[in-house]
């Protein structure tokens, strides 16, 4: 049964949004009791290099374009409101302190979880939310000495990254059925990752 109260945390670069983010998102939106699925779009994510990573606006209007019929998804521009790096346990602290009324349930791949422990504030993070964990190719579920409060989710695996797309544009592929429509226009429109 649907959860009104109950939102799912879909946090990433999106850079760009591809057809595995969100036919992920709809599955899960679809078989579980979240009421929607709200996409933080991360300025810059600590773990990751700054290189490669398209305009913060741009990366929300191609996100906001690809979602917009669909009134499970969110999107969710927070993050852009606080200091870089992007930390997890900030963005949900001020979640909680804007919607105090909402349940917060973290999703993230199994490749994720495996680096949970080296999170800023691991331990208060697994504690205070759950996680709803799905299947990345080749990364079991495994627990690093955190005491974690697990949802597995048997969601069809898509082993479609947002790197390997950059790469395809920047040597001129046609990547046009791995990203949404609306965001590979924005793409050619304005020429990112070339």
């Amino acid at each position: 049964m649907i959860n009104k109260n109950k939102i799912g945390l879909f946090f990433g670069s999106f850079n760009p949004v591809h057809v595995g983010h969100l036919a992920l998102a709809n599955f899960i939106a679809e078989n579980t009791d979240l009421f929607e699925i709200w996409f933080i779009v991360s300025p810059q994510n600590p773990f990751k290099e700054e290189n490669d990573l398209a305009d913060t606006s741009l990366r929300m209007k191609m996100l906001e374009a690809s979602v917009r019929k669909y009134s499970k998804f969110k999107i969710c521009d927070i993050e852009l409101n606080l200091p870089t790096p992007s930390y997890t346990y900030l963005t949900l602290k001020e979640l909680q302190k804007r919607y105090p009324n909402f349940n917060f349930t973290i999703i993230m791949g199994s490749d994720n979880v495996q680096q949970l422990h080296r999170w800023n504030k691991a331990e208060q993070i697994v504690q205070d939310y759950d996680l709803m964990i799905y299947p990345r190719p080749g990364f079991k579920i495994e627990n690093k000495n955190l005491n974690l409060k697990l949802e597995i989710i048997e969601a069809p695996v898509f082993n479609i990254d947002s790197t390997t797309i950059r790469q395809g544009i920047k040597l001129g592929k046609n990547y046009e059925f791995m990203v949404p429509k609306e965001a590979y226009d924005y793409i050619v429109k304005n020429g990112l990752y070339k």
